[in-house]
């Protein structure tokens, strides 16, 4: 099966899809990014069993396809090789309350500042679910995010619904965000808790750091409520040039993994959910999509997803803990991440 890699940006009405013959390159570092072009595929973390990976084969073609499914979908399989999903040894619940009283435990002490903890669940897909449609039903329910589905023989199929932007932009100007925060969303005068606040102020803090040595004209808006589906974040917008267009991938390294979905310290808190969560985060929370010329860069980052196989599909979800989190109220925001995935895979039930 050729690698590929369909997506579709916010609020567009067409989605572009790119297909080659030959196995993507794997890529040693993020910085090995500089001055690369393709399609990227990176994970939360780069090591042996999680490569980051780049599409840009000399066979390679795009093109630009209707969101109705009419034609261009053919090179989408209906379905992928069952995926190894291991059983749970414990009820999710039980892995969970684990997970969070190791992690809780440090922001008691004040050893982080904040840590994001992930959970993920196997669940079954509906016959007629095959990646063609899930990725169509995605476009129409959530036209707000960042819709992508790849394939290749090394990482697996995924699926992205993504509301997060991790660097967006040319030459002319780039564009990125803190989010962070969730809750219900109940329309744009919703009253955010201090916790929330604060989450997403570290977030903010941390990408104003990090662009202060790479880039200049750096402007920043106010945080707001933005939609993400049946959910409500906390937003703030970055706007600003880059110093070295050519050296995306040395801010990335810089940048990547955020506090969004890492923690605070960055590599402190990277160490510690590598070695504590119980769970290989694989793509989640790591980022997707394009690299161009002129330093154009379309990258979002690897939220709300699945990885698909034939009857089953594998799904994500994370929170942000500080030391103010309690475990049930943070046990129902990966719940209702996680809902986001869920719909896509009943075809027959309403959003």
């Amino acid at each position: 099966m050729n690698s590929f890699f369909i997506y579709r940006e916010p609020f567009e009405k067409v989605c572009h899809c790119y297909s080659q013959s030959e196995k993507p390159t794997a890529i040693t570092s993020l910085t090995a990014l500089n001055g690369c072009k393709g399609f990227v595929i990176a994970p939360f973390h780069c090591d042996d069993n999680n490569k980051l990976f780049l599409l840009n084969g000399q066979t390679g073609s795009t093109t630009t396809l209707p969101l109705d499914g009419s034609k261009g979908f053919e090179a989408i399989p209906d379905w992928q090789d069952e995926i190894i999903l291991a059983g749970e040894t414990a009820s999710l619940r039980e892995i969970y309350h684990k997970d969070f009283f190791r992690f809780h435990k440090e922001l008691a002490c004040n050893t982080f500042r904040k840590l994001v903890l992930a959970r993920s669940i196997v669940e079954q897909k509906d016959e007629n679910a095959s990646p063609r449609n899930i990725f169509l039903r995605a476009c129409e329910k959530y036209p707000r995010s960042y819709i992508a589905l790849f394939y290749t023989e090394e990482t697996g199929m995924w699926l992205v619904a993504s509301p997060e932007i991790l660097l967006c932009g040319d030459a002319n100007g780039y564009h990125t965000m803190a989010l962070a925060g969730t809750m219900k969303y109940e329309g744009k005068d919703m009253h955010w808790s201090t916790k929330n606040q604060e989450e997403q102020k570290l977030v903010a803090d941390y990408i104003r750091t990090c662009l202060q040595p790479l880039a200049t004209e750096i402007t920043e808006s106010k945080p707001y409520t933005t939609r993400a589906a049946h959910l409500a974040h906390l937003r703030t917008d970055f706007t600003f040039q880059l110093k070295d267009t050519q050296r995306l991938g040395t801010f990335l390294t810089a940048f990547h993994p955020t506090p969004a979905v890492c923690g605070m310290p960055k590599k402190e808190t990277q160490e510690f959910i590598l070695h504590n969560e119980q769970l290989n985060r694989s793509y989640y929370s790591g980022f997707s999509g394009l690299l161009g010329d002129n330093g154009v860069a379309k990258l979002y980052v690897t939220l709300r997803c699945m990885h698909l196989s034939r009857s089953t599909c594998r799904l994500y979800a994370g929170g942000g803990l500080l030391k103010e989190s309690i475990e049930e109220n943070e046990w129902q925001e990966t719940e209702s991440k996680l809902d986001t995935m869920r719909l896509l895979l009943r075809l027959d039930k309403a959003y």
